[in-house]
């Protein structure tokens, strides 16, 4: 369980290695115009190319530091509208304000978020919030009391920015979807990667929360691979990852950040459970981070299960044998 925390100090060391692991994303800075509270404010804000990520750590009003954050390139001098803000309480405990920073045992930090969402519009909130994001949950002794909230990014990844870029990415999809839901059945035409679909939902218990803010960079990074092999891929909540050709072959995709037997036999069972609901037999691919024992791998290969191994260059996942695994197919 992670602990909140509510040391002055340690959060402004914790706000200050935030800004420092965005901005280290690489960037540049633009003048715009922010509406905040009712009123608007000039200042600039750091854009990223390759995040699509705007941001802008405010200088600390009352009791809290404020993080904006939005997905659009601004345009210079524009006004420019907020898609989620990450604060968080400048000293004890203040659950009015959504972000908090939070220790597990080993002593390793992580950005949360307790579902308050802004905006102004009329159903958005922290119950749509709860109700529709997909992502890393994990239970939090809040000072006392248990609650569940949303793992923003482990704040010692080199992957920390990404995973920002992702969580602000889904709650705009959220804000802008608010009463959409997933096909369970997709055509050819149909693929394509929601990523507001990636992660689990609150009912579900995580096992390693640093591993597990990695899931969905990891999807990402196999859709972008797949692209390039020039397939079309997609997912809908119930599978990671599916790839399908014009003839209505498929395969799909069950993704796992560690290659522990019961991550591997879950992986698996759901690979083989959702593989009932396509009309033709898939190719169920497990993908993992190391390979498995040998008894396991005879084990996954008597289910006709194969193995993909990824691994990390830098931020980004790569799939060395993923080209093999999808020849002929």
């Amino acid at each position: 369980m992670l602990k909140v925390i509510a040391d002055p100090q340690t959060v402004r060391r914790c706000q200050q290695l935030l800004v420092r692991r965005i901005r280290a994303a690489g960037g540049e800075k633009i003048p715009v115009v922010m509406g905040h509270q009712g009123a608007s404010i000039r200042g600039r804000v750091w854009w990223s190319d390759r995040l699509g990520l705007w941001f802008f750590p405010g200088g600390g009003e009352e009791n809290r530091y404020w993080n904006a954050f939005g997905t659009a390139r601004p345009k210079p001098d524009a006004s420019l509208s907020i898609t989620c803000e990450i604060n968080f309480p400048k000293e004890g405990i203040d659950r009015r304000i959504g972000g908090a920073f939070a220790v597990d045992g080993r002593g390793r930090i992580f950005v949360v978020h307790r579902g308050k969402l802004g905006g102004g519009r009329k159903g958005i909130g922290k119950a749509l919030f709860e109700r529709q994001y997909r992502g890393v949950w994990v239970e939090m002794d809040d000072d006392g009391e248990e609650v569940f909230v949303a793992v923003v990014g482990h704040l010692s990844s080199p992957r920390f920015a990404r995973q920002v870029a992702q969580f602000v990415g889904k709650i705009e999809r959220i804000k802008d979807r608010a009463a959409s839901s997933a096909q369970t059945e997709m055509g050819f035409d149909d693929l394509r990667l929601r990523e507001e679909l990636l992660g689990m939902r609150q009912c579900e218990l995580l096992r390693e929360t640093a591993g597990e803010c990695d899931h969905g960079l990891i999807v990402k990074d196999l859709a972008a691979a797949v692209r390039n092999l020039h397939f079309r891929s997609g997912n809908d909540g119930l599978r990671d990852l599916m790839v399908m050709d014009r003839q209505g072959q498929t395969a799909i995709f069950q993704v796992k950040t560690d290659n522990r037997y019961r991550s591997v036999q879950e992986g698996a069972t759901q690979l083989l459970v959702n593989s009932l609901l396509l009309p033709r037999p898939p190719r169920l691919i497990l993908v993992l981070p190391e390979p498995p024992e040998n008894a396991t791998v005879k084990k996954l290969q008597r289910l006709n299960i194969h193995v993909l191994i990824y691994r990390w260059e830098g931020e980004t996942a790569v799939f060395p044998e993923l080209r093999s695994l999808l020849n002929g197919f």
